[in-house]
């Protein structure tokens, strides 16, 4: 029986004026492990951040996915048993959906003998994925972009200095999933933001971090997320003080990141308490950019 085991780095993708243009992967994983069954069922353990919090049956996204590839390529393992072991914050913009899809278009493409390359997954995930933008962070690490153009993904890895970074999560209870964007924005704003994005993508390659917060001034999708966080002034004020260079609203949010020099822990407690302050919970890590992307073992046996 065939089995594969693959781990997914968190994404963000709505940095500043890179609104699901950039993708930046980062230390925080999920482990997803499939195997084929000998008889019909369908299992699914799941374990860490969100487990009960999608359904175990077919409406996993994980299932989802492995369907949709056993439908495209038109072969499917009897049965299937998928661990999950998650250590992603779910609906915070961080990816783990998009990590979820991923697993599931390697796990299944595994499982029917069909090893594809890196570069068939990227087009494979970024066709049937929700949020391609992620997926394509996940599966290569580091920075990426891509476009979707006339059928075909096209991609690039961008470099990316190394550097720790400060992650928090607040709990927000009645935040929502997906926030929807408008329908029409200003020439101004959409400027200022394309503006911004060539020397982003610069600061990011040479871990200039003076240069990078003054290119985070997103004028598109901030302003509608900045007032659904309590305390956001407060926070991000609290994590320049504590020796912040920048933070900014990870994707959609909830989540925040800060990019420092030094004293990252001491940042992280300093914007949980800011948090607290405003009466609101939260967590927080200290993570490297990570720039392997997705780490996959297959092994047959039986």
């Amino acid at each position: 029986m065939r089995k594969v085991t693959v781990r997914l780095p968190a994404t963000i993708t709505g940095i500043g004026p890179g609104i699901h243009a950039l993708g930046l992967a980062v230390g925080l994983y999920t482990t997803i492990e499939i195997s084929a069954r000998s008889d019909h069922q369908l299992i699914v353990d799941t374990a860490g951040e969100g487990a009960g919090h999608y359904s175990i049956g077919l409406r996993h996204p994980v299932v989802l996915a492995l369907m949709r590839v056993f439908q495209q390529l038109e072969r499917a393992p009897l049965g299937v048993h998928i661990r999950v072991q998650n250590d992603i914050p779910v609906d915070s913009g961080l990816g783990a959906e998009a990590a979820f899809w991923v697993a599931g278009v390697i796990g299944a493409s595994n499982m029917i003998g069909r090893n594809l390359t890196r570069a068939e997954i990227v087009q494979l995930s970024a066709r049937i994925s929700p949020q391609p933008d992620n997926a394509l962070a996940a599966l290569l690490g580091g920075l990426s972009s891509g476009v979707m153009q006339a059928g075909t993904f096209l991609y690039r890895s961008l470099p990316v200095a190394a550097q720790r970074l400060v992650i928090v999560v607040p709990v927000i209870d009645d935040y929502p999933t997906r926030l929807i964007t408008p329908d029409t924005i200003a020439w101004d704003d959409a400027a200022h933001n394309l503006r911004q994005l060539p020397l982003l993508i610069e600061a990011f390659r040479s871990g200039d971090l003076s240069l990078l917060s003054q290119m985070l001034d997103d004028r598109l999708i901030n302003p509608r997320v900045r007032p659904r966080i309590p305390g956001y002034n407060h926070v991000r004020e609290t994590a320049r003080l504590a020796g912040a260079s920048a933070t900014t609203i990870c994707s959609d949010g909830p989540a925040l990141v800060a990019f420092a020099p030094k004293d990252h822990q001491q940042i992280a407690d300093a914007m949980r308490a800011a948090f607290e302050n405003a009466g609101v919970q939260s967590r927080a890590w200290v993570v490297p950019v990570d720039t392997q992307g997705v780490v996959l073992s297959a092994v047959q046996s039986g």
